[in-house]
């Protein structure tokens, strides 16, 4: 890892360390997942699902940056670029759909 960190360009860089330094609150993954679910949530499941999340969001972001591109836009992300990079995921079958599906986990 020590060596692809060090080939990285400036860009590249920069956006890794960001990567490694955001996360979502703990105590807001518990809460949501206990309100959907129903059940209580141990935190080792809350952090797996905070992990999951940060990917999920990485490869929403990493889509929507192919789309900018395609469209040949510059500057921040816009709405617009994330909500066709949520159409392409979902045509690829990578993004839910379903919202009418029962807890799994539950006993």
């Amino acid at each position: 890892m020590q060596v692809l960190v060090s080939n990285f360009s400036e860009e590249q860089l920069n956006r890794y360390e960001m990567f490694r330094r955001s996360a979502f609150p703990k105590a807001a993954i518990k809460r949501l997942m206990q309100s959907i679910t129903g059940c209580s949530v141990s935190q080792n499941v809350v952090i797996a699902m905070s992990g999951i999340a940060k990917v999920f969001v990485g490869e929403v972001v990493e889509e929507a940056i192919d789309v900018m591109e395609q469209w040949e836009e510059s500057g921040p992300l816009q709405p617009k670029h994330l909500r066709e990079a949520m159409r392409r995921l979902k045509l690829r079958g990578l993004f839910p759909s379903n919202r009418n599906t029962k807890p799994l986990f539950c006993s």
